[in-house]
């Protein structure tokens, strides 16, 4: 029950999903983060059927491209998309670590925030656009958001908490870091073996030396400039893997794809 819980929770912090209510107590908020991963799996799953429903209309790139840039943030309520503006805002503000972490934590918006927020939907829609009509198969929409999430697991499991408050704090001693290390691990593994199975070994080597080398950014990057990660800096990542893997499949389609 505790697992199922820990799910539900998750379904309510990172979408719009109506879920029941759950007491948000420790016991059922022990799983939370292994629930991540699942959804991506949500997400990349509607992606798909949208991509399938727009073909079957007969829906133009532009629009395809536009639902599903709406489908993200209408999915998720824009949260991950909160935590990035408010890290751009951060990584711009050029104080110290302490004035960063003030920065990422004040609930007004900079002109930083917007204009890079704005950059990364121009990116995500010209994603979308550049990958329709191409026979997209339906792991690649599962690849990119899943992918995404279990990476930020690593970092979440690397990196120090920020703050002595929050849910990444709770979750901080060295028993909960290891076991979610290793979850994460395993699901990267089943990953990358799907992946060359169902793609080919050279987009999945490309594909993982470009996350490999954007966490290990990341993570020096989290503990240089603000001490630690944070919630907010844990939806920055994923917004980057995501539109990371995102370009990368579409870019690469007609080159590595078998």
């Amino acid at each position: 029950m505790s697992l199922l819980r820990s799910f539900l929770i998750c379904l309510s912090m990172y979408t719009t999903i109506p879920v029941p209510h759950i007491i948000w107590e420790e016991k059922n908020m022990k799983y939370i983060f292994y629930s991540l991963p699942l959804i991506g799996i949500i997400l990349g799953l509607t992606e798909y059927l949208l991509y399938i429903l727009s073909l079957y209309l007969g829906f133009s790139s532009v629009l395809y491209a536009a639902l599903s840039v709406a489908v993200i943030v209408l999915l998720t309520g824009g949260i991950h998309l909160d935590g990035y503006a408010d890290t751009i805002d951060a990584v711009f503000c050029h104080g110290d670590i302490e004035k960063r972490r003030q920065v990422l934590s004040d609930a007004h918006t900079g002109a930083f925030a917007v204009i890079y927020t704005i950059l990364y939907f121009i990116v995500l829609f010209a994603s979308f656009e550049n990958m329709y009509d191409k026979n997209i198969p339906v792991f690649i929409f599962i690849l990119v958001f899943t992918i995404s999430r279990v990476l930020s697991l690593f970092l979440i499991a690397l990196v120090p908490s920020s703050a002595n408050k929050g849910l990444l704090y709770i979750f901080s001693s060295k028993e909960n870091k290891k076991l979610l290390l290793i979850y994460a691990f395993s699901l990267s593994l089943v990953f990358v073996f799907l992946t060359y199975i169902l793609i080919s070994y050279k987009f999945m080597l490309i594909l993982l030396l470009i996350l490999v080398i954007i966490s290990i950014i990341l993570i020096k990057y989290f503990k240089k400039v603000f001490g630690g990660i944070s919630g907010d800096l844990a939806g920055f990542s994923i917004c980057i893997y995501e539109i990371s893997a995102l370009l990368f499949c579409s870019i690469s389609r007609l080159v590595l794809w078998n």
